[in-house]
């Protein structure tokens, strides 16, 4: 089974090399420091400013939203839709046109609704926003790649 997997090229996804051998990051939110944590186990160095960088990585917003997906017959709410939304853009010193224009990603997961266990959904909504900042990181990071390879 493990020479037909190597032999048609099928390869683990694991974390993406963004093919830059320095990046400055920029923004706040918890998507960022998910990206950080993903760069510090590759080849990709963070440096502190974005003139020691060959490009700079900016969250420019990172918005949550949590709005009510279905309801009842009864009128109660059965679930509610997460909502991650992040906005960033990738820049080159020296420079004019940025590597990647302002973009924004969007990251959805819907969440039951328990009227008995509130402080365990709620636990619940904190772990899914989690995953899907992780997921974000990962997308952004391999937009990254895929245009730093294109250019």
């Amino acid at each position: 089974m493990t020479i037909l997997l190597a032999s048609c090229g099928f390869q683990l996804r694991g974390d993406p090399s963004v093919g830059l051998k320095t990046i400055n990051t920029s923004g706040a939110g918890g998507t960022l420091l998910e990206i950080r944590r993903i760069l510090a186990t590759g080849p990709t160095k963070v440096v502190p400013t974005a003139k020691e960088a060959e490009a700079q990585l900016r969250i420019l917003d990172e918005k949550r939203e949590k709005t009510v997906h279905t309801i009842t017959a009864t009128g109660r709410v059965y679930d509610f839709q997460l909502r991650l939304t992040v906005r960033y853009d990738v820049l080159v010193p020296g420079r004019e046109q940025p590597l990647i224009e302002p973009t924004e990603v969007i990251s959805t997961r819907l969440i039951t609704y328990s009227e008995s266990a509130p402080t365990a959904k709620e636990a619940e909504e904190q772990l899914l926003f989690k995953d899907m900042q992780v997921d974000i990181a990962g997308r952004i990071l391999r937009h990254i790649a895929v245009v730093k390879r294109e250019s």
